[in-house]
């Protein structure tokens, strides 16, 4: 996504970096002769092998559909295994050669043919139908067959299977805590994979597990509160609010906690990207709740909402958000840079609670619009585009909220300017202030520096 810029800012970066002395002219000039020669083709073989992997193991489910009364079971049963040990020694032998890419794909035919071995089991012996418990099964495949390898192809396969399974193991509501135990042993397994053994799709699928994993655990909690849509609502924006900002600050959290207890932090490549992709997902649901939550038209009921708050999944998140918001914020007094980040999520909690608190609409307007423009200016100082645009997004959305509301009534509009107006120069203000306390004065070293160059 937005390949172009990333290459026009990676030009940029790389001419400052050379002038530091970070990297040198020759690798300079060997990133900029792959980044000409790199135009995706590539990466063009291993999905067209992904996707005839696919077929072909489709291929083979069909024709023994199509011929199952002229197979015996016992031919069936040895096909499946000869299938699954074969493909995984064909994996095998590709890895030990070098060949990971293939192997990958071979280990993933494997799980899917592991996948359809169990549904042709069920139907040989005859079992009733369970979707939970063959998903299951799948899981444990798939994540045996990801461990063991590294394969990438598997997790996603067994990421899959967990969605599944959460969505289908029992009616909502019917908690289970050794189900939820289960689930979440799943989670870790796959979270940690993806960090092991980094991929983009292993981090995606992680982090769809993360949320359907919270998803089923809100959905179980909510039909037993019984108190209709307002604690529902409480529940929804105090626990996934409180859940996306945990993944936005709790990296540098425990950045800020390493630095101070034992110096710079050490990070593995994988790590690194999972937080970020993490803190991407995070911020993208920061800006999707809070547009929620100056949209939605509460009725309100303090009981209900105080249920909804004091609800596992609303109390625990939000606890823990503010935490993290309190500890960044100790730990980071001496960089205004860390400070925004923790200062925004707190602003952004803010106005995802307006709603649980007033119904004026003017209020929540301007605690929104701060929030948003909070991000926006976060993104900008960590020159995070993604950042940047989820920001931007909301801030639309927001704007062409308010001016529906307010499009019949000129007083109407402009109050929806005058509170625009007024939090837009406040964070302007705001910001300025910090930028000049961050500035080094001219006879620093640093400013020195500066002003020579």
């Amino acid at each position: 996504m937005f390949d172009w810029t990333y290459r026009k800012r990676l030009k940029d970066d790389l001419e400052t970096w050379a002038a530091k002395g970070w990297v040198s002219s020759e690798g300079v000039a060997a990133i900029l002769s792959d980044m000409d020669s790199d135009d995706g083709r590539s990466r063009l073989p291993m999905v067209l092998a992904g996707i005839g992997m696919v077929c072909v193991a489709l291929a083979v489910f069909a024709f023994i559909a199509a011929n199952w009364a002229a197979i015996p079971k016992s031919v069936k049963l040895v096909g499946i295994a000869v299938l699954v040990a074969g493909s995984h020694g064909l994996a095998a032998a590709l890895a030990a050669k070098g060949r990971k890419a293939i192997a990958d794909l071979a280990t993933g035919f494997a799980t899917l043919v592991f996948v359809g071995g169990i549904a042709l089991v069920g139907q040989i012996f005859h079992l009733p139908s369970d979707w939970a418990g063959g998903a299951l099964l799948v899981v444990v495949g798939g994540l045996a067959a990801a461990w063991l390898t590294g394969s990438k192809t598997s997790l996603v396969v067994a990421s899959a299977a967990a969605i599944t399974w959460q969505v289908t193991r029992s009616d909502i509501g019917a908690s289970d805590l050794l189900q939820d135990l289960i689930g979440l042993g799943g989670l870790v397994a796959v979270m940690a994979h993806a960090v092991l053994f980094p991929a983009r799709l292993s981090r995606w699928a992680a982090i769809s597990l993360l949320w359907v994993t919270y998803g089923r655990w809100f959905a179980d909690t909510a039909d037993l509160l019984g108190d209709g849509d307002d604690a529902v609502t409480a529940m929804a924006l105090a626990g996934g609010g409180g859940l996306a900002a945990i993944l936005l600050l709790v990296d540098p959290v425990a950045d800020l906690i390493v630095k101070w207890s034992s110096g710079r932090p050490a990070r593995r490549h994988g790590h690194w990207l999972m937080t970020r992709s993490l803190q991407d997902a995070g911020l993208l649901v920061l800006c999707a709740l809070v547009v929620l939550a100056l949209v939605l038209e509460p009725e309100f009921h303090g009981s209900s909402y105080a249920r909804g708050l004091l609800a596992l999944p609303a109390l625990l998140p939000l606890g823990l958000t503010v935490l993290l918001c309190a500890t960044g914020l100790l730990l980071s007094f001496k960089s205004a840079k860390s400070m925004a980040l923790f200062a925004a999520a707190g602003l952004v909690l803010l106005a995802l609670l307006a709603p649980l608190a007033t119904e004026n609409i003017p209020v929540r307007a301007a605690m929104c619009l701060a929030a948003l423009t909070a991000l926006c200016a976060l993104g900008t100082w960590y020159n995070n585009r993604y950042w940047m645009l989820c920001a931007y997004l909301g801030l639309t959305a927001v704007a062409l909220w308010l001016l529906q509301v307010t499009v019949g009534s000129l007083l109407g509009q402009s109050l929806f300017f005058l509170v625009a107006g007024l939090v837009l120069l406040a964070m302007a203000l705001w910001l300025a202030r910090v930028f000049r306390k961050t500035q080094p004065r001219p006879d620093s070293p640093a400013g020195a520096q500066e002003i020579r160059s």
